[in-house]
């Protein structure tokens, strides 16, 4: 052999050598791809041999008799691949992953499975859905010790089998109405054999089943819960057919037999109050109450059920309007019996009860149900105000107004009733909107516009009805009612003299031409605009203060002119207005006060001369003494009474020369007192207002003071301190004559 033959004999030798360390190069049905080695070692655990490799077979697919396949019934099949090293040997402990391109469930639930003492990894296959055909592809990898290998994809395709439904039985053809019973059947395959896996779905005329589909198991048992109870929750009765079915198969129907509804219980199921406004209140015309009939805990329907009244008022309808006699009624799909009730024009309590027709000691009575809620009337009106008089020095001064409306009874208006505002100054929200309490609010606001003479008038006015006398007694205006204080058109009274004037805002609606109420601030009114009829609109007047921080004083009684007090001891009064010309009070919150301070130390002294124009005679001098006083000086335990001048000397003459001794002056030092004995310290929140030129009486009690002196004199400090909250501090100072 030459070297030539020679190195071709080594260069086979030695291909067939790697060959074989790499596990026969797919030989035996073995199947090697992608990576199959590592950089540490491990051993076979079932043979101890180092793993240089890492192999897989081909998937080989088996049905339930062990016979390979490459089809998939709902019987399911297994997959089985055997994993070796590079001896041939099986590895145990390799995990292995199946995975499909679809339409199949693995035996576990991410697909992989662990290989046994041989080195096999098996796994069951069945399909997601035993209606399902077409063809796919499974593939399994192996994963060892960090080595990896992929078995070459088997294809299989999945058909469904030929199913028979068999033995469908029903636990209790008689049950009652929403009573309940077990269902069986047996799944079948074409050869007769009882087949698992295989989706049955049950369906009955009335009721429902828990659950409905249900998957064979255990030789191809199937069993669900029939329920004589409809999925919307009606109750069934008379005959059910009841089937089931699956993929090209289904039963024969068997029949069930339910009990007639036998309703046991009325309740009253609204579950709010009613309280519902008279005929014509602007309310709804009607409202609903509802009762609900139950049988064994569920709604029954069609059932008879007698409504009567047992109490209401005498002109309250119900199921139809005119209706007051009992009535029959049926209860609908959801066992409900709906009553409508159609107020009159009478309030008071309502009282409905509902009876079983089949069985009159069944009943329930309604609750919490009332007429009461009128339109609001004339006199039902009342306007709040937080606060009447605003510091117009500033913008975003603000007052709440707080309307409070009541029907002709006494009753809330409708919630939601809405009144309107509009104002002469500054600005107002335009309206409000009542709650259940009959009650809204809107706020005025300082700014521009602001009148001259600071005073502001605010219109409310609200759709409602005039107040009337109820001659015939029946709670509703008839031709025979009479009319109180009609009133028409009506206007903003502005400058507040009861008359309309050019530019004052004017609201025009009534067409009548009937004398109206004399017109008031409080109801502005249109002469000659009125009707006989009993809807209008209603008004009510406010007027607010929009006045400065600096006050404007008046001083009356007490004072000398030139703001001179003419006694320190007594009474002087005086006025405090928020605008020169006199119209309007401080700004709400102002505190007025009087301070003093005693600025005098009167130390009187007294002696004893001789009358120099007659020597029989004495006179007694005083000097140092409190001005436009009385001094009283006692010598030898007899009084003299003393005049004193302004200029604090006096003296009394004609005193026997005969008069001896020290005279002795009996007098205390005042102190100077001040307080305010009448008058508003803080001025109100709300007040009588008047009219511009009223308010300016000297007898106004809103801005009148009245303070009290004592103990003081010439050269006492007195002040009045006028203090606006978070506004200005002024003091007045007065001098005592």
């Amino acid at each position: 052999m030459d070297k030539k033959q020679l190195g071709l004999k080594l260069s086979a030798v030695s291909l067939a050598v790697l060959l074989a360390s790499c596990g026969g190069g797919g030989s035996e049905g073995y199947y090697n791809q992608g990576s199959s080695s590592g950089n540490s070692s491990s051993t076979n655990p079932s043979t101890g041999e180092e793993v240089k490799s890492v192999n897989i077979s081909t998937i080989q697919l088996n049905d339930l008799n062990g016979n390979v396949t490459q089809i998939i019934t709902s019987e399911g099949v297994t997959a089985k691949v055997k994993v070796t090293d590079q001896s041939g040997h099986g590895i145990s402990g390799a995990l292995v992953t199946f995975t499909a391109t679809g339409g199949v469930i693995f035996g576990s639930s991410n697909g992989a499975v662990l290989t046994n003492a041989d080195g096999e990894a098996s796994i069951s296959v069945t399909p997601e859905n035993n209606n399902t055909n077409g063809a796919y592809k499974i593939s399994a990898n192996a994963d060892y010790d960090g080595k990896t290998v992929t078995a070459k994809e088997a294809p299989f395709s999945l058909q469904s089998l030929n199913i028979t439904l068999a033995n469908l039985s029903v636990a209790n053809t008689a049950l009652e109405s929403g009573g309940s019973t077990n269902i069986t059947l047996k799944t079948k395959n074409q050869s007769g054999a009882n087949q698992n896996n295989v989706t049955v779905n049950f369906s009955a005329s009335c009721g429902t089943f828990e659950p409905a589909t249900v998957v064979s198991s255990n030789q191809g048992d199937v069993i669900t819960s029939y329920k004589a109870i409809a999925a919307n929750g009606e109750l069934c009765e008379g005959q059910v057919v009841i089937t089931a079915a699956t993929n090209g198969a289904s039963t024969v129907p068997v029949i069930v037999n339910i009990a007639a509804i036998k309703a046991d219980s009325l309740v009253y199921t609204t579950t709010s109050a009613i309280d519902l406004g008279i005929k014509s209140s602007g309310s709804a015309a009607s409202g609903q109450i509802e009762f609900t009939l139950y049988a064994n805990g569920t709604p029954a329907k069609d059932k008879e059920v007698r409504i009567e009244l047992t109490d209401a008022p005498p002109d309250l309808n119900f199921i139809s309007l005119g209706n007051r006699d009992p009535r029959i009624v049926k209860s609908d799909s959801n066992g409900k019996v709906v009553v409508n009730l159609y107020p009159g024009s009478l309030p008071g309590p309502v009282e409905i009860k509902a009876t079983l027709v089949s069985a009159p000691n069944v009943s329930a009575l309604s609750k919490n149900v009332k007429i009461s809620t009128g339109r609001v009337t004339q006199n039902g009106v009342s306007l709040s105000v937080s606060k009447q008089s605003l510091r117009t020095d500033i913008d975003g001064d603000t007052a709440v107004i707080t309307a409070r409306l009541r029907d002709r009874v006494g009753n809330a208006v409708p919630t939601g009733t809405v009144i309107s505002f509009v104002s002469e100054g500054g600005k107002v929200d335009p309206n409000c909107a009542t709650n259940v309490q009959g009650i809204c609010t809107v706020t005025l606001t300082t700014q521009s516009p602001r009148p001259l003479d600071n005073r502001v008038t605010v219109l409310a006015f609200v759709e409602g009805d005039k107040d009337y006398t109820d001659n015939d007694g029946n709670n509703s205006y008839s031709a025979t009612d009479t009319l109180l204080d009609n009133i028409g058109n009506f206007f903003r009274d502005d400058n507040e003299d009861n008359l309309h004037n050019t530019g004052e805002f004017i609201y025009q609606k009534a067409l009548g031409a009937l004398q109206c109420a004399i017109s008031s601030f409080a109801q502005p009114n249109i002469p000659d605009t009125c009707d006989s009829g009993l809807s209008t609109v209603l008004r009510q007047q406010l007027v607010f203060s929009f006045a400065h921080d600096t006050p404007t004083f008046v001083w009356n009684s007490g004072f000398e002119g030139n703001g001179k007090i003419s006694n320190g001891n007594g009474n002087f009064s005086f006025q405090v207005f928020g605008n020169n010309q006199k119209t309007v009070p401080m700004p709400s919150g102002t505190t007025i006060s009087v301070a003093v301070k005693d600025n005098t130390d009167f130390q009187p002294k007294a002696k004893l001369e001789v009358d120099t124009t007659d020597s029989t005679k004495k006179i007694l001098k005083v000097s140092g003494a409190e001005p436009n006083t009385s001094l009283i000086v006692t010598i030898n335990s007899i009084d003299y009474v003393v005049a004193i001048g302004s200029n604090g000397t006096g003296s009394r003459g004609n005193i026997a020369s005969t008069v001896t001794g020290t005279p002795e002056v009996e007098y205390k030092n005042l102190s100077c007192e001040a307080e305010i004995r009448s008058g508003n310290i803080t001025v109100p929140n709300t007040m009588p207002l008047f009219t511009p030129a009223s308010f300016q009486n000297v007898e106004n009690g809103v801005v009148d003071y009245t303070v009290r002196l004592k103990g003081c004199t010439q050269g006492d400090d007195v002040k009045i301190i006028s203090n606006v909250p978070a506004g200005k501090t002024v003091t007045s100072w007065l001098d005592i004559k």
